[in-house]
C-alpha cells in the first residue's frame, strides 16, 4: 500500500540463532532492469516471477518476472526472461492490459504471475496467468484483471475482470480493492486480494474462485478483523512441510509495540490452515521473533525443504533486509531473523530455487515507492542448515509426479 511505514529509517533487526549468509552466494543482486533516462516516471515496484515447470519443461527452467512501472508509451507490464535460474534477464514482451476498451491512460500496480498445473476452460497446463491492478487515467476504479499466454510469455490475451470497485484510495471507507495473489487447489483457481469494499471493515482479505477463469465466485472472506480500523492487506500464502497452508499478510495501523517499544505500524501476522481456502475460521498470529523483533509491511512466505526435518519457512517484509526464519512449521515463538544481503524493498518476492537441496532462494526487488529512480533486481539467499529432499530439493521431480504449485 502507499503507506508512511516507507519513510521510517530501515533499522535492521538483532540476529539471532541463524548465520550470516554465504559471503558468496549464487549471485548477488544483479540488475534486471532500470527505467531509461528518457522516461518521464522511473519509479517502480512489486517485482514478480514465475519459475516454468507445470508443462514438462526440461533442463534448465525458464524464468519469467515483471514489476510495475509507468512506461511513457502505454499501459503495459515488461516481461523478462532468465535461462540461466535469475543470473541474466532479457525483456521478451510487453502485457499490455488493454482487455477493456472503457479503460484509457493511467497505471497498472500489483503484478502477479503464476504458471497453471491442470487445465482451467480452454487454457491448457503451462499456461502463463498474469494479473494486476489496472488503474485508468481518470483514477475512477480499481480493476483486477487477468491475462493468459500459452507461449511462454512472449503474447498475452485478456481472459477476465475477477473483481472491480472504486477509485483508488487507502482511507477506510473508501471502496477498492489491492493486491492479487494467485494459486489454484482442489481444481479451483483463486485470486486473493485486499478489499476496502465491505462497509463493515476498513480492509480485509478476501478471495474469488473459478473453474473456467472467466466466472468468478462471490467474494470469500480470509481475513476480516471484528477491529474496523485495522487494515490487512498484502497476503501471500505458501504449502508448508506438514502440508498446511500459511498466509501472511501485514495489519495496518497496528498499535502493539515489541519489546524494545518500538512500533511495527503494519505488523506482519500469519494464520495456517489445512486448506488455503479456510484462512477465515483459524487463528490469527503476530509475526514476532525470539528476540522481540516484529516484522512490518508487504510480508512474503515461501517453505522450503531446507533447513531441518520440518524445513524452513522463510519471510521477507517490507521495511527491514532481514528474512524471517521458522523450522517448526510456523509455530509461534519460534521465529528468528537473518540479514538477508539484498537490502530493503517494498514487498520483495521470495522463490525457492530447484537443486542446491532447496537451499537456494531467490530475492527478486522491485525497489521503494517513491524513489526516482528504481532498479529490479535479483539475487540468492542460502537457507542455514542442512539440504531437503523431495520434489525441488534436488531438481524438479520427473513429469506427471509433482505435487508443488509455482
Amino acid at each position: 500500500m502507499f503507506s508512511t511505514i516507507f519513510a521510517l529509517a530501515a533499522l535492521v533487526s538483532s540476529i539471532s540463532g541463524w548465520p550470516q549468509p554465504p559471503s558468496s552466494p549464487t549471485f548477488q543482486n544483479v540488475t534486471i532492469f532500470e527505467p531509461p533516462s528518457t522516461w518521464p516516471s522511473r519509479s517502480g515496484s512489486y517485482a514478480r516471477s514465475v519459475l516454468l515447470n507445470q508443462n514438462c519443461e526440461q533442463g534448465t527452467p525458464t524464468m519469467l518476472a515483471t514489476a510495475a512501472y509507468n512506461p511513457p508509451d502505454g499501459q503495459y507490464l515488461q516481461i523478462f526472461q532468465s535461462k540461466d535460474l535469475g543470473a541474466t534477464w532479457v525483456q521478451i514482451s510487453k502485457a499490455y492490459f488493454n482487455g477493456n476498451a472503457s479503460l484509457t491512460g493511467g497505471i497498472i500496480l500489483q503484478p502477479f504471475l503464476y504458471e497453471l498445473s491442470q487445465p482451467f476452460g480452454k487454457y491448457p497446463p503451462g499456461t502463463i496467468m498474469l494479473s494486476g491492478n489496472r488503474i485508468p487515467g481518470s483514477f475512477s476504479s480499481t480493476n483486477i484483471q487477468l491475462y493468459a499466454s500459452t507461449d511462454k510469455g512472449h503474447s498475452w490475451e485478456y481472459v477476465s475482470t475477477i473483481v472491480a470497485s472504486g477509485p483508488p484510495n487507502t482511507n477506510n471507507g473508501a471502496p477498492c480493492v489491492w493486491e492479487p495473489f494467485i494459486l489454484s487447489h482442489q481444481d479451483q483457481f483463486a485470486v486473493y486480494y485486499s478489499d476496502q469494499s465491505d462497509p463493515k471493515h476498513g480492509q480485509k482479505l478476501a478471495h474469488r474462485t473459478s473453474t473456467d477463469l472467466r466466472r468468478w465466485s462471490n467474494t470469500i472472506d480470509d481475513v476480516a478483523n471484528a477491529n474496523y480500523t485495522l487494515r490487512p492487506g498484502m497476503i501471500t500464502i505458501s504449502q508448508i512441510g506438514n502440508g498446511k497452508w500459511m498466509a501472511s499478510y501485514e495489519v495496518a495501523l497496528w498499535t502493539t509495540a515489541d519489546v524494545n517499544n518500538d512500533v511495527a505500524p503494519y505488523a506482519t501476522h500469519y494464520k495456517i490452515a489445512d486448506s488455503p481456502f479456510e484462512f477465515g475460521s483459524v487463528d490469527e498470529y503476530l509475526l514476532q521473533t525470539t528476540a522481540g523483533g516484529i516484522s512490518s509491511a508487504g510480508p512474503y512466505t515461501v517453505w522450503t525443504p531446507a533447513g531441518g526435518p520440518n524445513g524452513t519457512i522463510v519471510v521477507s517484509d517490507s521495511t527491514y533486509d532481514n528474512l524471517y526464519l521458522n523450522t517448526k512449521n510456523g509455530l509461534p515463538g519460534y521465529w528468528l531473523n537473518a540479514t538477508s544481503g539484498h537490502g530493503v524493498g517494498y514487498t520483495r518476492e521470495l522463490r525457492v530455487m530447484p537443486g542446491n537441496g532447496g537451499k537456494t532462494v531467490l530475492v527478486m526487488n522491485g525497489g521503494m515507492y517513491a524513489q526516482s529512480v528504481t532498479r529490479m533486481t535479483a539475487g540468492d539467499y542460502i537457507v542455514p542448515g542442512p539440504t531437503g529432499s523431495g520434489p525441488g530439493a534436488a531438481g524438479f521431480p520427473a513429469c506427471n509426479s509433482r505435487k508443488f504449485s509455482t
